[in-house]
Order: structure tokens, then sequence, then C-alpha cells
């Protein structure tokens, strides 16, 4: 890879903050730093077998978060040689870490074991730029979960404005057979209870919606991820693959540049996320083996 300071051998390497500002980071450009959310703006949405009397319950977990995406990293793939040249894929990325606390605090939330303060989700790995031969696929996201986890999202970046507000779609947590129907009904009592009236648990996109309003986007950037696509994935360890396999990840992640409300100001840096992951539980009562939909969102500042 040529840079100001010259050819960067193949292999891998972190770089220094002079050589990283010599690299060309493409859509992921404007994640480096630290992002943090303000308490109400992270949720998670889960739901686990309940004891014998109830099928499932559903955990709604408020949370704050920070994200943070450095150093940057570049690798190169030696390829075959074709026509006497070598085909090298050359890549470039950033590093990020991200940790989860809970903001809870109501009754449900102790009881379950994360009330306010306590961490649900600590996460490491990269994203990365691909810069050529990349089969349709010029981003992708690698992480790794202590839960005994391991992902590989290839996805797809574009700069293009909506038109409007309102371009965040739906993120369904209600179940759904492996195969077939589940029974009329089913899975709909879970739902009976909303220890948080402001927030759609079924569909926790539309609080992404809420929170943008009407604020005027002068650009964004979206990065789109899914172990779905080809040759991506998750592995687990035995107990998870044994009890409750999870088998796909969807993330989106919207950078989002927001023009200042308050004239001569700089704009506003901020990141929103919607990410579902899917959990297929053992059969329940009716014999069928049920997936539910694991979705959590949030809307970021950037502070550093």
């Amino acid at each position: 890879m040529k840079t100001k300071f010259g050819v960067i051998p193949a292999g891998i390497q972190i770089l220094t903050k002079a050589q990283a500002s010599q690299v060309d980071l493409g859509p992921l450009t404007q994640l480096q730093g630290t992002w943090v959310s303000d308490p109400g703006m992270g949720w998670n949405v889960i739901a686990v077998p309940g004891p014998p009397q109830q099928e499932f319950v559903l955990e709604v977990i408020p949370y704050i978060e920070t994200l943070t995406f450095k150093p940057v990293v570049t690798a190169s793939n030696r390829g075959p040689f074709i026509d006497g040249v070598e085909n090298t894929q050359q890549i470039v990325g950033l590093m990020y870490e991200q940790q989860i606390h809970s903001t809870c605090e109501t009754d449900f939330c102790n009881a379950r074991g994360f009330g306010k303060g306590q961490e649900i989700h600590a996460e490491r790995g990269f994203f990365l730029n691909i810069q050529n031969l990349n089969s349709n696929f010029d981003v992708v996201r690698l992480a790794t979960i202590p839960h005994g986890n391991s992902v590989l999202a290839p996805g797809t970046s574009f700069n293009t404005l909506p038109p409007n507000n309102n371009f965040f779609g739906t993120a369904d947590t209600f179940p759904f057979a492996v195969a077939g129907r589940l029974p009329l009904g089913y899975g709909e009592g879970v739902y009976n209870t909303n220890q948080f009236p402001q927030f759609n648990q079924r569909n926790p996109n539309s609080f992404l919606e809420t929170t943008l309003g009407s604020q005027k986007l002068a650009s964004m950037t979206t990065l789109s991820f899914s172990t779905k696509n080809t040759d991506g994935g998750i592995l687990n360890i035995p107990f998870i693959q044994q009890n409750i396999k999870t088998t796909d990840m969807e993330a989106i992640f919207w950078i989002e540049e927001i023009v200042n409300p308050t004239a001569g100001q700089p704009n506003i840096m901020q990141l929103q996320y919607t990410q579902t992951i899917n959990l297929v539980f053992p059969p329940t009562g009716q014999n069928i083996p049920v997936v539910w939909p694991h979705v959590t969102v949030n809307t970021m500042k950037k502070v550093s």
C-alpha cells in the first residue's frame, strides 16, 4: 500500500497517528474517535425462556454506551498470480471497543440481575474497509463477544442523503418459527407489560426515528453489515450452540452530520444504529423451535 511514508509491507500493521493521517479509510473515516450515548437513548430487547408457567420473558433494558474506534490498521492478503501479476488485496480499518451498562432502575431489572450500573455487553473487533478485490462487499465487521461468539459480517457502504428522516425501516422483535408457523397468538403475552411507555418494544427502530426528529442532515454515511452475506457467519461455543443457537446478525450504522441549529457553530456528529441477532431456542411446549430476535438500538454523539 503506497502512502506518503512509502510502501507499507504486506501483513498487518498498526499505524502511528502520523501514518494514519495519510491513509484513506473511505466510509470509515468519520468513525474515528469516541462516541457516547445519553441515558434513555440506548435500548436492548431480548426474550429469554421463563419459568414453567411462562414460555418466555421479554427483557427490555435501557442502557448507556461508549464506543471507541482506534487505531488505524492495515493488512494485505496475498493472492494468486494472474498473467504474471500477484493479486494482493488491500485492507485498512479501525479497531473498536464497545462497553454497555444498564441504566434500568425498575424492580424487574434488579430482580433479573441487570440493574443500574451493571455491565450487560462488552465487545471488541474491527471495522474494515476493503479497497480492492472485494466481491461486492466494501466493508466488513469482525467481532468477539465474551459469551463465546465470533462474528464475521461483510457489508456495503454508501453516502446518500435520504429525502426525509423516516429511513430506518422496521426491526420486529416478535418471534417466528424456524419452519412453518407458530400457533395463533403465540408470544403475544410477553408484550402485555410495558415498563417504558415511551419506547416501542415491538419495533425499536421507531425510537431512532423519534430521536432524529426534524434534525437536518448535512451528510450521512450508511454502513450495512450482515452475517447472511456471502462467507459471513457466527461461531458459538458448544453450550450456546446446544441451547440457544445464535444464527445470524444484521446491523446498520448511520454516521450522521447534523446541521448545528446555532448559526456559526460546527455541525454535530451523531451515530445511530440498529442491530438484530436471531436466537433459536429449543422446542417449546408446542414442540416448535422458536426464533426470538434480539434487537438493540442507540443514538450516540462524538465526544473526541
